[in-house]
């Protein structure tokens, strides 16, 4: 297991960061894994980085803030502060946050506390917003596991917190005997898979499924697809989601129309949203429904003016890595690349040509959508149909029963 660990920050680092030496650090995670930050605070260092902040959260602290302070209270804790972020983003440095879940601790919470709170944050975050925008800053996110998280996934077996580990090594290949290697050539992959959408220079994307899923979304003009890479300003290439399964873009935020149903549950801040379903018409949510979490998914939805637009379409087979594990992993960085996603929000500004050099205002004129949130949901299924039209109006199968036929 220590093997594993020093492989997996070793790899966030180098081959997902690319951290340069003396870049500032700032960690963010679960104070339950202290243990695995300690040993990515000792491969920083090796690596020549000596400005590391450790800024690190416990889930039951934030619960028990919620339960007994008031909501300006709460936006003076640090619990909830996105000064951090603030502070790093203006020296340049590079965002490692490590994620676990408690997938039922926030259930007793009111949705529209939450909402304030992540808006709060971002508020207290402008030059991180902006100068992530602009592929001027290194991230990458990546999971841990929690005893919580173990505990809901494998309720019935001893060592559940080792075996969560396990899953978590062999989907980020760390257990393979040359990881580096492995993902090399998963990066290959998704390169060929983008280009080839790149080149069909597509007008619109046609779902359809038997969850009842009838979409067209229109991709605006010099649209690009990306691969799971990431290429900043200064010239390296990143992994900023670990794992990825993905090959995306944004969507003419105007253009999208019909009906999409979920096909996984939604766990956001602690909350769970099952069983809905999202209508658009000319861009817009026009009406959704949930058979459970309605008000976080109302929140998600009305965060700010252009939440209700699409930000991000997103192609994973449903034949990939974490979808055979056959499990619902309570997380959308595992969840989301089980599956073809959406996201409401906030738009790539890379995702159109040259977009990372042109201002917010002018992104939006050409139906890139500016938002301060972004939140993915899964739409994919084994029976997905995806048909793309061309600009010269010409039909090309894209996904035929769940999985890319490019």
């Amino acid at each position: 297991m220590q093997k594993y660990m020093e492989k997996y920050a070793e790899i966030l680092l180098k081959k997902c960061l690319k951290l340069k030496k003396g870049e500032p650090l700032l960690i963010q995670g679960p104070m339950e894994r202290y243990d695995f930050v300690r040993i990515v605070v000792d491969q920083a260092y090796k690596m020549g980085i000596k400005d590391i902040k450790i800024n690190l959260k416990d889930a039951y602290m934030k619960h028990s803030s919620l339960q007994n302070l008031k909501l300006e209270d709460l936006k003076q804790s640090e619990l909830w502060s996105g000064k951090p972020l603030e502070e790093y983003a203006k020296k340049g440095g590079a965002f490692l946050s490590l994620t676990a879940e408690y997938p039922d601790l926030m259930s007793d919470v009111d949705a529209n506390i939450l909402t304030k709170l992540q808006m709060h944050a971002t508020n207290e975050s402008p030059t991180f917003d902006e100068r992530r925008r602009k592929n001027e800053l290194a991230w990458c996110i990546a999971a841990v596991p929690s005893q919580d998280w173990a505990d809901k996934l494998f309720p019935k077996e001893k060592n559940n917190l080792e075996k969560l580990w396990q899953i978590i090594f062999d989907i980020c290949l760390i257990s393979k005997r040359n990881p580096e290697e492995a993902l090399d050539k998963k990066i290959k992959i998704s390169h060929n898979r983008a280009q080839k959408l790149n080149n069909l220079k597509l007008k619109y994307l046609k779902y359809r499924n038997s969850l009842g899923t009838d979409l067209t979304i229109e991709l605006p003009q010099n649209y690009v697809f990306h691969n799971i890479e990431m290429k900043l300003a200064d010239g390296r290439i990143i992994f900023p989601n670990m794992p990825s399964e993905e090959v995306y873009s944004s969507p003419y935020n105007k253009g999208t129309n019909g009906i999409v149903y979920a096909s996984l549950p939604l766990i956001h801040g602690g909350k769970v949203i099952e069983d809905f379903w999202i209508e658009f018409k000319n861009g817009k949510v026009i009406n959704y429904d949930a058979k459970k979490g309605k008000d976080v998914l109302e929140n998600i939805i009305n965060f700010d003016k252009n939440s209700k637009y699409l930000g991000e379409v997103a192609l994973v087979d449903y034949d990939s890595p974490i979808s055979n594990t056959n499990m619902l992993f309570y997380t959308t960085l595992y969840d989301e690349n089980a599956s073809c996603h959406l996201a409401l929000g906030q738009a790539f500004s890379d995702c159109i040509k040259d977009g990372e050099k042109k201002s917010k205002e002018e992104l939006e004129k050409l139906g890139i959508n500016q938002s301060k949130n972004h939140v993915d949901f899964m739409i994919g299924t084994k029976d997905l149909q995806i048909i793309g039209i061309t600009e010269k109006d010409e039909e090309v199968t894209i996904f035929k029963n769940g999985n890319c036929v490019l």
